[in-house]
């Protein structure tokens, strides 16, 4: 074989073709690895005459004869090249298959291995064309169920037997009126290198790429797009996954609008049902066929060739999106198929319908009007928006999760009546139904990991049995993949938000340092205990009323809800309003337009909707609540029947404060605010205050701060001092005021004093009351701990700024100076004394002294 600039010559077959774009060599004899010269130079070893020296010299697996060409068309079909490319690839050297590891192995529990979500996964296919039978069918509940009802749903089933597939992995035929587009923006074609395979797994990876192509799912390929196929080893080290790694073409790929439902919304109105069924779509994604820019985007490389996807395959961004819009379509009914493809819908199915056969002058005169090639083009039957009759209403009354279908009835004709329909809906869309996968009158059924019955829903945790083996996690990511796989039940675990509060505020250094990790760690226990006890959740009584029970401790509120840093200084009361309004807000759909009931310790609720000249966030909350209807029930203590409702929850209000105690996350643990008078001094108290303020311009960030000391008692001045400071904000201006006067006191040699001061963001955050996150704010903090080592004592009291008077005259006039200074004029002096409140609010009256008899006497 020999190459030039533009072309590849092979030699074996004499077929010279042009390479500039890399991809557009149809010799089969030339290696795909020589069609880029940055990968590797291949040579096709000569060819011996003698067959069995030929045999002798390869190593590779006898697999038959090379199969010529075919003796009409003189070429090669794809499946024969397919094999050609096996038998060339046997024949690698082992230094090609050492350039790339081809096998990724993931050790771990099931609970942290990666859903591979990246990565687009090929089922494995035992067989691709299964014939069904009915038969077979999972129909009914033994003991509960008579023979006559199950022969009548069976015979819904035969009436349709042509939708159902024996194999959940078979390929369905393509579904009418949809069609798979890629839109990558005007992105150039990307093409990855194929990954190598390790001889020993080569033939699993030829028979299931031989099987698509056999099918039709797939076809060989010379587009510019490549997406390397990968092997992933499954747990015995034996058997294999194969993958596309889809993860460099699908971040080109505009990501549709269409929304998936919510997975609470579908697992309610289940509440009048008595039988049940689930249907599960026959490999879903492979009954969409692909418009011609998808096929050549979705294409896919490895050692055995290159090919591309017929039929939209799993793994492509927007997948998804277009089965859910395709059921969608399906389940309500809103637009309906084309007249040239209603035209191959059967007969008996448009009369169940109500459909008349579109005529046929009109399907000709659309096509003379415009000639669209059927699901070639982006023209679907959602771009066409042919609006379908009354009559193609919505068939079951509810959506489902892509291709999980699953419906209930409160009678058994009832359920075989909505079968019928559902099926006949499917049929006019040619969407196929796996049989094995499906299960009819049923008393539960499995639907997304959860399991219905008539009387309630249980949560099926796949991971109940690993999580229990499950050690703490040693990393950040280890502590939010464990986070992430319980999030799913989080409905049926107790505060499940409360509980791992503690986990969600971990860093990646304090796990690896082990430092603090007691709170997370019994977290991590509760909320492993908590997943294999899972409660059974009651269907909603629309008719009754809901009974709303607030409970807030001082960090937490119900419905998986933290309170953040301001909330967490509410009264209690306040709390329960935002109790209120969290469960309200979290269970609108089911609750909303049903009669509620809310049993409060506090009046602040009814006070709220009554008041009215309420202001700040109680105007907020009054507005949010106004929209709802319910009665408010002020209780003292689990009273007038509240014993009884709270006796059907999962741990008595008594004890919930007391069970989260050792779970509070540090954000919980800010401390209350401190319950003393600000008149904390004795009348003949005999010490020093300290008084200061600070203050910047926004335009130009400069700064000042004023520091006053005090002797008491008699108030004096002992010294005042003004600072000039740049590029501070006002909060930092405070911030020095509090160091400098800190740093003279110091110098002076006090031990003990009173630190006044009318910013409340300072004072609270030296206190450790609130949090600080601003790094020039955390450096004077840290500076300020550096100066308390000095004293013995140091004692911090916020006021208002009228009662700070003193200071604030201070660091106003050496800001507008614009120097530092000392105040050592007496009138100075005089004036700060005259001008300090200070005195009224931080010392204590003096007591008055009882008057004798005698007094009082002579006063009358």
């Amino acid at each position: 074989m020999t190459s030039d600039a533009g072309t590849q010559t092979c030699e074996t077959c004499d077929v010279s073709t042009q390479t500039d774009s890399g991809w557009e060599s149809e010799c089969v004899n030339i290696p795909y690895a020589s069609r880029d010269s940055s990968w590797m130079e291949h040579v096709e070893p000569e060819r011996s005459a003698d067959p069995a020296e030929e045999s002798g010299r390869s190593n590779a697996i006898d697999v038959g004869t090379l199969p010529g060409p075919s003796s009409q068309t003189g070429e090669r079909t794809p499946v024969q090249k397919l094999e050609a490319e096996y038998i060339r690839m046997m024949k690698a050297t082992q230094e090609e298959l050492d350039l790339e590891p081809g096998v990724y192995i993931h050790e771990g529990s099931e609970l942290m291995s990666q859903l591979r979500d990246d990565l687009m996964m090929l089922p494995d296919l035992s067989d691709l064309t299964p014939e069904c039978d009915i038969s077979t069918a999972d129909v009914g509940v033994p003991g509960r169920t008579t023979p006559a009802e199950e022969e009548h749903l069976r015979t819904v089933l035969r009436r349709h037997s042509k939708i159902f597939l024996g194999d959940g992995n078979a390929a369905p035929a393509p579904a009418r009126g949809v069609v798979c587009d890629i839109d990558v923006r005007g992105a150039k074609p990307v093409a990855l290198r194929p990954r190598s395979i390790i001889p020993k797994v080569a033939m699993k990876v030829y028979e299931l790429l031989k099987k698509l192509l056999e099918t039709g799912l797939i076809e060989m390929s010379d587009s510019a797009w490549a997406s390397p196929l990968v092997i992933v080893l499954k747990k015995n080290g034996v058997d294999v996954r194969m993958c596309i790694d889809y993860r460099l073409g699908n971040s080109f790929i505009e990501l549709s609008n269409y929304p998936l439902p919510l997975i609470d919304e579908l697992l309610v109105g289940f509440e009048q049902a008595m039988w049940f069924m689930s249907l599960d779509m026959a490999s879903g994604f492979w009954a969409i066929r692909m418009t011609e820019r998808a096929k050549r985007i979705s294409a896919l490389v490895c050692p055995f060739g290159h090919f591309r996807w017929i039929l939209m395959p799993f793994g492509l961004k927007n997948a998804p999106l277009i089965y859910q819009e395709k059921i969608n379509n399906c389940l309500w009914g809103f637009v309906r198929l084309p007249p040239e493809e209603e035209k191959t819908v059967d007969a008996y199915v448009l009369k169940f319908l109500g459909l008349d056969p579109a005529e046929e002058e009109e399907v000709q005169r659309e096509k003379s009007a415009r000639e669209v090639p059927i699901l070639t083009d982006k023209i679907t039957a959602f771009k066409r928006n042919i609006p379908a009759p009354s009559q193609m209403g919505p068939v079951l009354g509810r959506s489902s999760c892509i291709d999980d279908i699953a419906h209930g009835a409160p009678t058994w004709d009832q359920l075989c009546e909505d079968l019928n329909a559902l099926l006949y809906r499917l049929r006019y869309w040619n969407i196929s139904v796996s049989l094995p996968k499906s299960e009819f009158g049923k008393l539960t059924i499995p639907y997304l990991s959860h399991e219905i019955s008539a009387e309630r829903i249980r949560a099926m945790p796949k991971i109940a049995t690993s999580v229990q083996e499950l050690p703490f996690a040693t990393t950040l990511k280890g502590v939010q993949s464990f986070l992430g796989s319980l999030n799913y039940y989080h409905k049926f675990t107790e505060d499940f938000s409360v509980v791992a509060a503690a986990l969600h505020e971990l860093t990646d250094e304090q796990i690896k340092a082990g430092r603090d990790l007691s709170r997370a760690k019994e977290s991590f226990d509760i909320l492993k205990r908590e997943i294999v006890s899972t409660p059974l959740l009651r269907h909603p009584d629309r008719h009754k009323p809901f009974v709303i029970i607030p409970h807030a401790n001082r960090w937490a509120a119900c419905a998986r809800r933290v309170l953040n840093e301001t909330e967490i200084r509410y009264h209690e009361a306040e709390k329960e309003v935002i109790t209120v309004m969290r469960v309200l807000d979290v269970f609108e759909n089911l609750v909303r337009g049903c009669p509620i009931k809310v049993y409060m310790r506090f009046s602040v609720l009814t006070w709220l909707l009554k008041a009215k000249s309420a202001d700040g966030r109680c105007v907020r909350w009054g507005v949010i609540l106004s929209y709802w209807d319910f009665e408010v029930h002020k209780v003292e203590s689990d009273e007038d029947g509240l014993t009884a409702i709270m006796g059907a929850g999962i741990t008595p209000r008594e004890h919930l404060d007391e069970i989260a105690e050792s779970m509070i996350p540090l954000k919980g643990r800010v401390k209350p605010q401190p319950v003393i008078s600000v008149e904390m001094l004795e009348v003949d108290f005999d010490g020093y205050v300290l008084s200061f303020d600070g203050a910047a311009k926004t335009s130009t960030r400069q700064g000042s701060c004023g520091c006053i000391i005090w002797k008491l008692p008699g108030w004096k001045v002992v010294t005042a001092q003004g600072f000039v400071l740049e590029d501070v904000t006002v909060n930092d201006a405070e911030y020095h005021g509090l160091l400098k006067g800190l740093t003279m006191v110091a110098e002076r040699g006090i031990p003990d004093v009173v630190v006044v001061e009318d910013s409340r963001i300072v004072i609270q955050q030296v206190q450790g009351l609130i949090n600080y996150n601003q790094p020039n704010l955390q450096r004077r903090l840290a500076e300020y701990d550096v100066l308390r080592e000095k004293f013995k004592s140091v004692r911090l009291v916020h006021v208002k700024r009228e009662y700070n008077q003193a200071a604030d005259y201070l660091t106003s006039k050496t800001l507008a100076a614009g120097v530092s200074w000392t105040v050592t004029d007496p009138a100075e002096m005089t004036h700060l004394e005259c001008v300090s409140s200070i005195l009224e609010k931080l010392v204590k009256p003096a007591p008055r002294r009882p008057r004798s008899r005698d007094t009082a006497w002579r006063t009358n």
